[in-house]
């Protein structure tokens, strides 16, 4: 007689707890329960180190994890990392109800809460029910690890028409994939049909994201203010709310927003950063310092960590104290942020700024020095970020000739990004200066559509060596913008596909191809590349 596995057998477990006599408790429930493949992890570093190296089914991490990372950002960063999938139970074990703790973990949304004291019984009742539910998501965790979109989809259609109780968290799933993939009108279908039914937040946020993404900003601004008005502890929507006033220019209503989100839930690093930028370009120094400081504050174990918040609290503090007290910021910076490569530009830039601050103009003028020679040191063609932080600098000193170069030159290397293009716009308000003077940054998008546009139709009617040409010196004009590395890589591929194999013209290809792999390694685009140089290099072209 054989006997099916219950629920809990068979799986795979992370228990991550900072005191030792708890690990061991949940493990011997876990076993009581039929679990046997359970490993133990004693903070957040360690946890995360073992999801990077085993998929886990079943992660049980406590919220206080001691002086290391919490519980919260412990998921956040394996989210972010994508460490966990659909497939994976992500269960918050916590003794604390205080409301920032309970709104911040509700921001990465764990699957489940365990709140101690707890027995095997209802450890073993909660995750029975959530693992089956997880069960049925395997099959699309792996098409999305594959980036296999449209397969993910037939499979939600497919369960979805069957009418299970999840319907919803189904059409949740698929409205995610089709906004990932940038496909927006199945999106809108998506969240207006679940609309249609039932006033759902998540499926009013999905279509205010539509909305958003298709430069809708005023409908979507609409939703999302009754969105607040009905569920005013929906925190992402503030979020999304900020961003689109922030997208029309209407930056007090933007800052005014993000306030009352960060009074709800404080600890989201990228909220803090956002109200802190915001409040810089409306001089309102209080709030930019208060939010730089939490950033800084809740960012120190956090995957969202970022020398700009540093830079920035360090600048806001020489200006709303004075200077010695914005250096003193920059101190500490340098030893959290020891070994990131990007850290001493932006230690350097905020140098200047607090030196010129206090008058002291030949201690600016070395730092400014410092900071350029540092940015031609930097891979800086991927790292738009630090060009605008460059672009920022030369234009508080008058060299805007500099500033303008850098700016013309990221828009160049990013003309699909919306988000990064309307940021350089409010960049170039805040700096005074004229969209003109880049030539028109529509105008430059126009210019780079163009020439990838002829590259492709040169090598679609056979003219390959004509659009190998052309899209190699786009490429060289251009080394980070990911459509020309793509298009450049295509059509070196057509190429050799049409002639025979060679080690040089392979090695060329990789180089493109390695370019956007590290800018965006996700890329659908990139991989469906990879799969194509490796099936054309395990079947070479025979000579006639």
């Amino acid at each position: 007689m054989f006997f099916k596995p219950g629920p809990l057998e068979n799986k795979t477990y992370l228990v991550v707890d900072d005191y030792g006599d708890m690990r061991s408790m949940i493990k011997n429930m876990l076993i009581a329960c039929g679990a046997n493949d359970i490993t133990l992890a004693v903070n957040g570093a360690e946890a995360l180190a073992c999801m990077a190296s085993q998929r886990f089914d079943v992660v049980l991490c406590d919220y206080n994890l001691g002086s290391d990372k919490d519980g919260q950002q412990v998921l956040e960063e394996a989210k972010h990392r994508h460490l966990i999938g659909l497939g994976t139970v992500f269960l918050m074990v916590t003794a604390e109800n205080a409301r920032e703790m309970v709104m911040g973990a509700v921001e990465y949304q764990p699957d489940s809460y365990l709140t101690k004291p707890f027995n095997k019984d209802l450890l073993n009742a909660r995750l029975e029910k959530l693992i089956v539910k997880k069960q049925d998501l395997l099959e699309i965790e792996q098409a999305i690890e594959k980036h296999e979109y449209t397969r993910a989809i037939n499979i939600l259609d497919l369960k979805i028409a069957q009418s299970p109780p999840n319907s919803n968290e189904l059409r949740k799933i698929k409205g995610e994939i089709c906004l990932s993939s940038g496909n927006t009108k199945q999106a809108r279908e998506v969240y207006e049909t679940v609309l249609s039914i039932r006033d759902i937040p998540w499926a009013c946020l999905g279509l205010s994201k539509t909305l958003f993404l298709e430069k809708s900003y005023t409908e979507a601004q609409s939703h999302l203010q009754t969105l607040i008005e009905h569920h005013p502890n929906y925190t992402a929507s503030y979020d999304w709310l900020a961003k689109t006033y922030k997208a029309l220019n209407q930056l007090n209503e933007a800052q005014a927003t993000l306030q009352t989100a960060t009074e709800i839930s404080p600890k989201v690093v990228l909220r803090q950063k956002m109200l802190g930028e915001i409040a810089l370009l409306n001089d309102d120094m209080k709030v930019a310092e208060a939010a730089f400081t939490k950033a800084v504050q809740y960012g120190r174990h956090s995957v969202y960590k970022h020398p700009s918040n540093h830079s920035n609290l360090a600048k806001v503090t020489a200006i709303t104290q004075q200077g010695e007290a914005g250096l003193k910021v920059l101190k500490n910076m340098k030893r959290e942020f020891s070994k990131d490569t990007q850290a001493p530009l932006y230690i350097a830039t905020a140098e200047s700024m607090i030196h010129e601050t206090m008058g002291d103009h030949e201690a600016a003028n070395a730092s400014l020095q410092q900071a350029a020679d540092i940015f031609e040191t930097l891979d800086h063609r991927l790292s738009s970020d630090c060009a605008i932080e460059m672009a920022k600098t030369f234009n508080k000193f008058n060299m805007t000739d500099k500033a303008t170069e850098l700016l013309q030159n990221t828009v160049l290397n990013n003309h699909t990004d919306e988000s990064l293009l309307d940021e350089i716009k409010l960049t170039m308000v805040s700096m005074d200066m004229k969209e003109d003077v880049l030539g028109s940054i529509d105008a430059i998008r126009q210019e780079v559509a163009s020439l990838n546009k002829t590259g492709i139709e040169l090598a679609r009617n056979g003219k390959l060596e004509e659009a190998v040409t052309l899209l190699k010196q786009t490429a060289e004009r251009m080394p980070a913008n990911k459509v020309v590395n793509l298009n450049t890589a295509l059509v070196l591929l057509m190429d050799m596909e049409r002639n025979n194999l060679s080690t040089e013209g392979i090695d060329e290809i990789q180089i493109y191809l390695k370019r956007v792999s590290r800018a965006d390694p996700n890329n659908k685009t990139l991989q469906k590349l990879k799969d194509r140089l490796e099936t054309a290099i395990k079947t070479p072209k025979q000579k006639a």
